[in-house]
């Protein structure tokens, strides 16, 4: 189990903000296996995820996805896609304590993570590959290393070759910068 100072020294202290862990286990049905071991989450992490948001929903914003004949899932908002913050968010869902991926101009949903707690442990992983990064020179290779390891974590967010971390991955390894 990680200790908090971890994922601030991951993250970094002035990169970090607090999300309402134990309120939201006493008020949502997911169950507690779901929620991250920390109350905390990243502000900033290159190009895979923000919780700084500047568009119609705001961070920790709970939100009614009406699903058809399902009825409506309750999901909070927890960040975005930094390329497109305004348009697509992560969401916990409330129920379940999946990260779900909203696109708010279509009102598509794509499974990210199973758990919210498998969101906090690849995001955190992923500090570490930024943190350690010596250029392109290895990063292909080092990529590999660290999609294998987010498999063996969580391997529903690899499931579908166009899911988020699938494409992530695929211009890590592939397509680098």
């Amino acid at each position: 189990m990680r200790v908090l100072q971890e994922y601030v020294k991951a993250w970094g202290a002035d990169n970090v903000i607090r999300f309402p862990r134990s309120r939201w286990m006493r008020e949502f049905p997911a169950p507690a296996r779901t929620y991250p071991e920390v109350d905390l989450l990243p502000v900033d992490m290159s190009a895979v995820f923000t919780s700084y948001l500047t568009g119609r929903y705001e961070l920790f914003a709970r939100v009614d996805l009406e699903r058809g004949p399902a009825g409506a899932l309750q999901v909070v908002v927890v960040g975005a896609v930094p390329a497109d913050p305004e348009a697509t968010l992560f969401c916990f869902d409330t129920a379940s304590g999946r990260v779900l991926m909203f696109g708010a101009k279509d009102g598509t949903l794509e499974l990210v993570n199973a758990s919210f707690r498998t969101l906090s442990e690849f995001l955190f992983h992923f500090a570490l590959f930024v943190n350690e990064d010596t250029g392109r020179a290895g990063r292909a290779r080092r990529a590999a290393v660290l999609r294998s390891t987010l498999m063996k974590i969580d391997p529903a967010a690899f499931a579908d070759r166009e899911s988020w971390w699938s494409m992530t991955f695929m211009q890590l390894e592939y397509r680098i910068p």
